[in-house]
C-alpha cells in the first residue's frame, strides 16, 4: 500500500484552514494544517529540515492572509505575517522543488484605477498592509519555480472570525452600527475560495502551469461594506433585531490605513483557464447567515473562534532584528533590506 501524499497547509487561518481540511481531496492524498510556529517559520534551517521530513507535495500558505486591522501600527508585525513568513515559506519550497499556493489579497493595490484591477497591473499598495502582501507576492515569485499567487477580496464564512460574523454581532446590540461606504471590492465566500485554491492546487501539481502564475478570484458584483451589511442584516432580521445601520468614511473617526478604495478584481484569466466563475456572494451571504444564526440559536458554537495571539512573531522580530522596514518597491531580499 503506497503512503498517501501530503498537503500542507502553512498556517492554521481560523478562516480557511478548517474548511481546506474538511473539502474532499482525490484518493490518495492527506491534507494537513500547521502553523508556522509548527513549521519554524522565521528560523529557515528549522523550516528547511521540517519540509524535508514532511515532504509535500503541495503547500498552500495562508499564512501571509491576515486582517489589515491595525497594521499601520504594527509595521513589524505586519511584516513578519504577510512578508517575511512568506519569504521563508517560498525559499524552503523553492530550494526543495515544492509548489506553492499562495493567498494573498486585493489591498496590494492602490484603488485608484477606473474598472477592475488585471493580474498584469503593477502592484502600487497605499497601506502598509498592503505593501507587506505585494512584498510577499515578490518573495514567491523570486524563489519559487511553480507557484500560483491567488489574490482575492474580503472573506466570510460561517466559520472563524471574519466581517460577516463581526456584523451579525454588531447588529444583536441594536442602536446604531457605523460602517464604512467607501470602499469598494468583491465579498468572497470562503467555501467558494477553498474549493478554487484545491482546483489550483491540483493544476500545480499537475504542472497545467508553465513555471508561476498570478490569478484572481473573488465574488461578484463588486460591493462596499455598507452594502454587505445592510443585506447580512436584513437576511438575519429573522433571528435578530435589526440596528440602525450609518454610512461613513474611515477618516471620520481618525482611522489610519484604510482600505484602498476600489479593488475590484478582473477574474476572466481565473474562468478562462480553469473554467471558474465568481460565485454571487449575496446567495452564499444568504446560506452563511442563516447557518450562523441558526447555530446560535441551538446554543451551539456561540463563543466566536478568535485568531491565535500574535505574540510569538514578536519573539522573533523588532524593528532593528534581521531585515528591516517594508522593502516594497526596493528590493525583493529581505535580508538585505535592512543593510
Amino acid at each position: 500500500m503506497q503512503d498517501r501524499k501530503l498537503i500542507l497547509i502553512a498556517g492554521r487561518n481560523a478562516v480557511l484552514a478548517q474548511e481546506l481540511e474538511e473539502m474532499i481531496w482525490p484518493a490518495g492524498f492527506e491534507v494537513r494544517a500547521l502553523t508556522g510556529l509548527e513549521l519554524g517559520i522565521l528560523n529557515i534551517d528549522r523550516l528547511r529540515r521540517n519540509l524535508e521530513t514532511l515532504a509535500p507535495v503541495l503547500i498552500i500558505n495562508t499564512i501571509g492572509y491576515a486582517s489589515s486591522d491595525g497594521a499601520e501600527n504594527q509595521r513589524t508585525l505586519t511584516q513578519a505575517r504577510s512578508h517575511w513568513s512568506v519569504g521563508d515559506l517560498a525559499e524552503a519550497a523553492g530550494a526543495l522543488g515544492i509548489p506553492l499556493l499562495h493567498l494573498s489579497s486585493d489591498q496590494v493595490f492602490a484603488g485608484d484605477k477606473f474598472g477592475a484591477y488585471l493580474e498584469t497591473d503593477t502592484p502600487d499598495a497605499i497601506s502598509v498592509f498592503g505593501q507587506a502582501q505585494a512584498a510577499g507576492e515578490a518573495e514567491v515569485a523570486a524563489h519559487c519555480r511553480h507557484f500560483a499567487v491567488l489574490r482575492t477580496g474580503w472573506l466570510f464564512g460561517a466559520k472563524g472570525h471574519n466581517m460577516l460574523k463581526t456584523m451579525l454581532s454588531l447588529g444583536r446590540r441594536g442602536g446604531r452600527v457605523h460602517v464604512p461606504n467607501d470602499h469598494i471590492a468583491g465579498p468572497t465566500p470562503v467555501r467558494e475560495l477553498c474549493s478554487t485554491m484545491r482546483r489550483i492546487g491540483l493544476a500545480l501539481m499537475n504542472k497545467e502551469f508553465d513555471g508561476g502564475t498570478t490569478l484572481h478570484f473573488a465574488g461578484a458584483p463588486a460591493a462596499t461594506w455598507f452594502e454587505f451589511a445592510s443585506h447580512a442584516l436584513g437576511r438575519a432580521a429573522p433571528y435578530q433585531t435589526a440596528p440602525e445601520l450609518v454610512p461613513i468614511t474611515p477618516n471620520r473617526f481618525g482611522v489610519t490605513g484604510a482600505p484602498a478604495r476600489r479593488t475590484e478584481l478582473d477574474c476572466s484569466r481565473t474562468r478562462h483557464l480553469l473554467q471558474l466563475e465568481q460565485p454571487d456572494w449575496r446567495r452564499a451571504l444568504d446560506d452563511c447567515v442563516e447557518e450562523i444564526c441558526l447555530a446560535e440559536h441551538r446554543n451551539a458554537d456561540a463563543i466566536p473562534q478568535h485568531q491565535p495571539a500574535p505574540m510569538p512573531y514578536r519573539r522573533h522580530t523588532s524593528d532593528e532584528h534581521r531585515r528591516g522596514y517594508l522593502p516594497f518597491g526596493i528590493s525583493t531580499d529581505r535580508r538585505q533590506a535592512g543593510r
